[in-house]
This record gives C-alpha cells, sequence and structure tokens, in this order.
C-alpha cells in the first residue's frame, strides 16, 4: 500500500507545521517573560518565586502562562484534526487550520494585553475551525466507511 499526497494536502502539512511552531513561539514568549521578571526557569504561577512580584507583574506572567498552556492543550487536537481532515477535504481542512491559526495569534495576543476579557475575538476563529476540522474527520471517515 502506498500513501500519494497531492499538492492539496501538502497546505495541511504546512498548516499543522505552523501550528507546532506557533505554540512553541508562545512558550518562547513565556520563557522570555520569566527571564526578564528575572525568575528560575522552573516558576509557575502561584510559586514562591511568583510571589516576589508585584501584583501588575504577576497578573502579565500568569497572562503568558495561560496562553502557552491553552496552546499545548490544544495543539494535539488541531494537529490531528487538520491532518485526519485533510485525507478526505484537504482543501476546506488546510483553510479551517488556517482560521484557526489566525484565531490562536487573535486570542494569544488579545489575552496578553487585555486579560480574559480580550480573548473572545480569537475564539471567533478557533470554535468554528475547530467543529469544522472535527465534523470532516467524522464525516470523510463515515463516508469511507459506507456509513453515510
Amino acid at each position: 500500500m502506498s500513501i500519494v499526497i497531492g499538492t492539496s494536502y501538502v497546505w495541511n502539512i504546512v498548516t499543522a507545521t505552523v501550528m507546532g511552531l506557533q505554540a512553541a513561539g508562545f512558550a518562547g514568549c513565556a520563557s522570555r517573560q520569566k527571564a526578564r521578571l528575572d525568575l528560575p526557569h522552573s516558576a509557575e504561577v502561584g510559586s514562591r518565586a511568583a510571589e516576589k512580584l508585584s501584583d501588575e507583574q504577576n497578573e502579565e506572567f500568569t497572562r503568558f502562562q495561560k496562553v502557552n498552556q491553552s496552546h499545548i492543550d490544544y495543539l494535539p487536537l488541531a494537529q490531528s484534526s487538520v491532518l485526519l481532515a485533510g485525507l478526505f477535504y484537504p482543501k476546506l481542512s488546510a483553510y479551517a487550520g488556517a482560521a484557526y491559526i489566525l484565531g490562536r495569534f487573535v486570542y494569544s495576543v488579545g489575552y496578553i494585553k487585555c486579560g480574559p476579557e480580550g480573548r473572545k475575538y480569537g475564539v471567533f476563529f478557533i470554535c468554528p475551525s475547530i467543529v469544522t476540522l472535527l465534523g470532516a474527520s467524522l464525516y470523510g471517515s463515515f463516508k469511507a466507511l459506507s456509513l453515510v
């Protein structure tokens, strides 16, 4: 059995790769934030090291950490969905993946700058793209199994 990757599917691979790079980039931002605030590498929200920060610095540190954790939590779902849905609907899943990437960026910047209220704008892109990717994966699978 051989797998033939068409040119349309290559965009799904690119999209999944960018998702990983984006998550890694925000992880780097969180690490640089620790260094800027002179925190040890192992510092986490609520740790003794973080307790030494001013309220403003602690809030900023918490936002970076939450953005980083959110990226990490959703990355496996987003990457696998864009790759699996791309097997059946390569263009649709590449566009949905691109919307996810845009949404993650808007979410991250909004949350870091404005707090929890700022993340809602990114969610307008993230949620529909994830639902589209999961739906395309399931529908394509059911269709391939002749269940639909």
